[in-house]
């Protein structure tokens, strides 16, 4: 018999981590010398790994780019993001979203836990984000990134812990388009890169830094031409944030807001010469542009197949004929596409369809 609880948990192995930074070290006075991480262009492969050869053979030394699949749909999953705050004796100590959190509490004092407590306890409370006294102290923005190598030997994940809040976005916005386009994410094939940009340190002064990108190597209308249902992995995946991130980037990295510019007064602000009274020319006020066109809805297409079994039409190829022909397409159908067929199938009203007698008898020469 099996064990109610665990005979029925699969669970897909980690089978590495990928680095975002190397290691550097330097002597800070009274410390000595002190190892920290340091940003680089690349994807950096750790030589303890046991797969480290495979990886070198299918990525090279400094790979810019990874080809990967994403092995479920929930973004909870491949792509956990909170605040998260470590110690190296405790590991994780708070995890929260910016409303709640759940942290390590020191029983006797009430505070987060550290070295010294000696009884802790996890407790729900408040979470402050980024105005919590320990923000870029222990905590930050990460995201555990989870994702599949296809052609490194070995059935299980791998995984990329980022702070940089330039690359969480970017990896969100670009699994929401994929999602909207193809209908899934999980198990396509996709490009994870490391691209630079420009970006303005805390002092408002424009720097190169490296952020993470999701690409595909199709077009959308390839994309939309060949949904399918996609091939989902029954199966858990490692706990994202068990073991301490000790290669994410620190966050002074990320884009601040630039101070805005003072501009004296009497001073025109964009050449910093004395405005004059000659009034700016007027412009012709710009129409806003036309909403898009959203996809087609499971109930539009629905509504399309009942009016043709009621005319009936029952056929399967008959139906999907229809819809290549009134639309021109043979899928990504839009509302548009839906409202043509709609009014293809509208039964003429009796007015037209005396106008269209009336003009039929004319041509007979029997009016």
């Amino acid at each position: 018999m099996p064990i109610k609880g665990l005979s029925e948990i699969r669970r897909l192995p980690r089978l590495g981590k990928i680095h975002l930074g190397i290691k550097k070290s330097k002597v800070v006075e009274g410390k000595g010398e002190v190892t920290y991480p340091s940003a680089v262009d690349y994807f950096v492969f750790s030589p303890d790994n046991a797969l480290f050869p495979e990886l070198v053979k299918v990525f090279g030394e400094k790979p810019k780019e990874l080809r990967i699949l994403i092995p479920v749909e929930d973004e909870e999953k491949w792509a956990s993001q909170y605040y998260r705050a470590y110690s190296q004796s405790r590991g994780l100590l708070c995890k929260g979203d910016g409303e709640t959190a759940m942290c390590m509490v020191d029983v006797r004092t009430g505070a987060m836990a550290d070295h010294s407590s000696t009884e802790v306890v996890m407790k729900e409370i408040k979470c402050q984000g980024k105005d919590c006294s320990d923000y870029e102290k222990t905590c930050r923005e990460i995201m555990n990134l989870q994702f599949l190598l296809p052609e490194v030997p070995g059935l299980g994940i791998w995984q990329i812990d980022t702070s940089s809040t330039n690359s969480i976005k970017n990896i969100n916005s670009a699994a929401y388009l994929i999602k909207r386009i193809h209908g899934h994410i999980s198990m396509i094939p996709l490009l994870l890169t490391i691209e630079p940009i420009e970006a303005p340190d805390p002092q408002g002064i424009k720097r190169k830094i490296n952020v993470l990108n999701l690409r595909i190597n199709r077009t959308i209308i390839e994309m939309a031409e060949t949904i399918k249902t996609p091939l989902l992995v029954a199966a858990e995946l490692p706990i994202a944030d068990d073991e301490v991130p000790d290669m994410v980037i620190p966050q002074v990295q990320e884009e601040k807001v630039t101070p805005p510019v003072v501009v004296p007064p009497g001073m025109d602000e964009k050449k910093g010469k004395p405005k004059t009274d000659k009034a700016p020319p007027t412009s012709k006020k710009k129409e806003p542009p036309p909403p898009p066109d959203p996809e087609a809805t499971q109930d539009e297409k629905k509504a399309i197949i009942v009016a043709l079994k009621a005319k009936g039409i029952t056929d399967q190829q008959q139906i999907r004929d229809f819809f290549v022909s009134g639309t021109g397409k043979k899928g990504g159908w839009l509302h548009s596409d839906m409202v043509k067929l709609q009014n293809s199938l509208k039964a003429p009203s009796k007015e037209e369809v005396d106008a269209q007698a009336d003009a039929f008898l004319k041509e007979l020469g029997l009016t």
